[in-house]
């Protein structure tokens, strides 16, 4: 699974990346936070949504 990092991009700027490709980039420091706390809860959400999928191949 790709990391999800906040990075400064630098005059007062962050950017968001998704491994090492740029996924939004120009955002303040709460916005880039906010960007990767969505992120975060959209692939948790994702997986779980896989999740009775996968039990059900298992029985």
């Amino acid at each position: 699974m790709l990391k999800i990092m906040v990075k400064p991009e630098g005059h007062g700027t962050h950017a968001v990346f998704w491994g090492d490709k740029p996924v939004a980039f120009g955002l303040s420091l709460d916005e880039a936070e906010n960007c990767s706390t969505f992120l975060r809860a959209s692939l948790r959400v994702h997986r779980t949504h896989k999740l009775p999928g996968a039990l059900n191949r298992r029985v």
